[in-house]
């Protein structure tokens, strides 16, 4: 997480793994990193930047949240002045939501989708999506698939299937979580996220680790032409093999992870934990 200095604004950086910055993590809701919080001199948040930008689009960002432009209390003031239109309500309803504030972003997007019904405009798909998205969490467990099924062309589909499988393995779920990952499979078949996010999962839960390994290795072929996300999806690789105890296999692999991104100490670590492994093995014979 990071604070942005510009004029009144502060430039803090914090690490998420460290105390002080997971205390900042928390209390502003945060999600996912790279998350860059901008806060007044009280601590009040102007805005927030989730994620990785085009370089000209941040820069545009920048500027905006410099002259607090385009924040949810701009938005918030010209929807009060009586500026109302599809676009303002959204753009209100997505700032509740990367604030974690969903019963109000529930209220914007509602009035989204009342108001402004439109099945082929981006906003309208978004708002549908966090609603049933709200309804599955809220107790609804056909509310996603209701979703999907009849938004068969919607960019969230994807994550409809992910929020779902994520759901399932918090609450221990497993034969709902495995059932669900096979309908996501078949979905999206060729997705390499998907085919990573499950070959991972079941490493986890040492489970069909034959077919996540097949699963993983077509990932790692889709990503051939993506050096760096295929680094990423050989780790996983690794850590299948690791956990069917083909430890040399797993060290090779992984060693394939560390050529792309020589630097990585997360692959190193990987390394060392497989090549203990093995060597824990070959003293207990």
């Amino acid at each position: 997480m990071q604070a942005f200095s510009k004029e009144n604004f502060i430039s803090l950086k914090y690490n998420a793994n460290e105390e002080i910055g997971n205390q900042y993590f928390k209390q502003y809701n945060c999600q996912s990193v790279p998350h860059l919080l901008f806060v007044d001199s009280k601590g009040n948040e102007v805005d927030r930047i989730i994620g990785f930008l085009p370089p000209t689009e941040y820069l545009i960002r920048i500027e905006d949240i410099a002259q607090k432009r385009n924040t949810l209390n701009d938005y918030l003031a010209r929807y009060k002045k009586g500026e109302i239109s599809a676009d303002i309500i959204a753009a209100i309803a997505m700032k509740y939501e990367d604030r974690k504030e969903n019963d109000k972003a529930i209220e914007f997007y509602s009035i989204l989708i009342r108001d402004y019904p439109n099945p082929s405009s981006e906003y309208y798909k978004q708002g549908k999506f966090f609603l049933a998205s709200h309804e599955f969490i809220s107790g609804n467990e056909n509310a996603l698939r209701f979703y999907v099924s009849n938004n068969p062309d919607s960019p969230f589909c994807f994550d409809a299937y992910r929020k779902m499988v994520y759901y399932y393995a918090n609450s221990e779920q497993i034969e709902k979580e495995l059932s669900t990952y096979s309908e996501m499979l078949s979905l999206f078949p060729d997705d390499p996220g998907a085919l990573n996010s499950y070959a991972w999962r079941m490493a986890e839960i040492d489970t069909n680790l034959e077919d996540a390994l097949e699963k993983v290795r077509k990932a790692v072929a889709i990503t051939a032409d993506d050096p760096d996300r295929q680094a990423g999806i050989i780790d996983t690789e690794a850590e299948v093999l690791w956990k069917m105890n083909r430890f040399n296999e797993a060290i090779e692999t992984i060693e394939r992870s560390i050529s792309i991104d020589p630097e990585n100490q997360y692959y190193k670590d990987q390394k060392k934990k497989f090549i203990e492994s093995k060597r824990a093995e070959s003293q207990s014979v």
